[in-house]
């Protein structure tokens, strides 16, 4: 951690460019603007980007120094690491060997925690959240879930829809176990009611303006990319906003971006479903070339691996990546991709094996992973699977030992 908290002092980039939002987010709190009311579609779309916790944090009397900031998280992730290590001892895990292994074959975990983001905050949510997952749910677990769950909601706009799912399952869980509490409809009416904040706000009932920002610049773009082409898809989503120009409210342009995304989904459903779930999974087992490029340079998110292999192809993709000039990052992406499908494999051979014996409080965790990962669809990548590295490193591991343990019985 120390070691990688060095590189980032060195290379002296503290911020990725979603960073840039949350120092904008925290400076419209501490001037009060962030209350006030706008119909203009760029300061709407600022105004509701991201949720208020983590720019309120960014507000903490100095924390608005960057390395302040990068410090306090590095004692976070010196705290993820000691969650996933007593998520793996209340597993009932000994191989702490392997579980280091991982630990330090998986260099988003320290990456993250030492750049301006809210990763490294949503990783300890994860994880604590894991650890009120363990054994068999009741009352108080249930309600810590929800607080978990009402953190995520407003420190992350890709879990809004969570607490939805959250609700749902909750529900069954009360029919089948006879039992009810209350705190489980909190999420979501937390989130209806930023909702509703945001529309007296801005005049449109929507929770982050990262919803439509995401269908279009990113999800759909990337389809039509894929599949007629950069220009083609350049020429659509310009097309969209040349409308979106000439509408005169937050309200109508949203609505608007929202409607086009919906139809061009619509009229490509199957093969846009297609792609949005090859794009989440993909994504999942991505070893990180941009993670790592961040410690070298200043890095453009358009020539990423996933970028690039949506855009340009498989051929060409493979070809840039012979003629890059730190092609040694390629090599060291080479043991992280196999420690990554490394883990998958197990942690998918810990619920074959347990598929039959999965409890209330397993299955809840499997829907928040699966949600996690389905949410980010095509722009899926190590940066978002990182909150999740820690539970999977356990897991992964206590699969290892079952499997050591069949095959250690077997042979006597």
């Amino acid at each position: 951690m120390l070691f990688f908290l060095a590189l980032r002092i060195i290379q002296g980039d503290f911020r990725l460019a979603d960073s840039e939002d949350y120092f904008a987010t925290a400076e419209l709190l501490k001037s009060g603007e962030y209350f006030s009311s706008s119909t203009d579609f760029g300061m709407a779309t600022l105004l509701t980007k991201r949720p208020f916790l983590y720019p309120i944090l960014i507000l903490f009397p100095g924390f608005s120094n960057d390395l302040v900031i990068v410090l306090l998280q590095t004692l976070l992730g010196f705290l993820n690491i000691y969650l996933t290590l007593e998520l793996f001892k209340k597993l009932g895990g000994k191989s702490f060997r392997l579980v280091t292994a991982l630990v330090l074959l998986t260099p988003s975990i320290f990456i993250y925690t030492h750049l301006v983001m809210t990763e490294a905050l949503v990783m300890t949510l994860s994880l604590l959240m894991a650890l009120q997952l363990t054994g068999k749910l009741d009352s108080k677990k249930t309600f810590r879930i929800q607080l978990i769950g009402i953190a995520l909601v407003f420190l992350k706009p890709a879990f809004y829809l969570f607490p939805i799912v959250s609700l749902l399952f909750f529900l069954f869980y009360f029919v089948r176990t006879k039992t009810f509490h209350f705190s489980v409809f909190l999420p979501l009416l937390l989130t209806i009611g930023y909702m509703g904040f945001n529309k007296e706000r801005t005049g449109y009932f929507h929770f982050s303006s990262m919803q439509n920002i995401n269908l279009i610049d990113y999800n759909l773009y990337l389809f039509k990319a894929q599949k007629e082409g950069a220009e083609a898809a350049n020429q659509w989503r310009d097309s969209v906003y040349l409308q979106v120009e000439k509408l005169p409210t937050f309200e109508k342009q949203s609505e608007f971006l929202a409607t086009e995304g919906k139809k061009a989904i619509q009229e490509n459903l199957i093969p846009y479903s297609v792609f949005h779930f090859y794009g989440a999974v993909r994504g999942s087992i991505d070893p990180g070339r941009f993670d790592l490029m961040t410690l070298v340079e200043k890095y453009d998110p358009n020539q990423g691996f996933l970028n690039m292999l949506s855009t340009a192809g498989l051929k060409k993709t493979i070809s840039n990546f012979f003629e890059y000039k730190y092609f040694w990052i390629i090599l060291i992406l080479i043991p992280i991709f196999f420690a990554t499908l490394f883990k998958w494999a197990l942690l998918f051979r810990h619920l074959w094996q347990r598929k039959k014996r999965i409890d209330f409080a397993g299955t809840f965790l499997v829907i928040f992973i699966a949600y996690a990962i389905l949410i980010t669809g095509p722009v899926n990548a190590s940066r978002y699977m990182m909150p999740l590295q820690g539970i999977l490193i356990a897991y992964a591991v206590i699969s290892w030992e079952s499997y050591r343990a069949k095959k250690s019985s077997t042979k006597q």
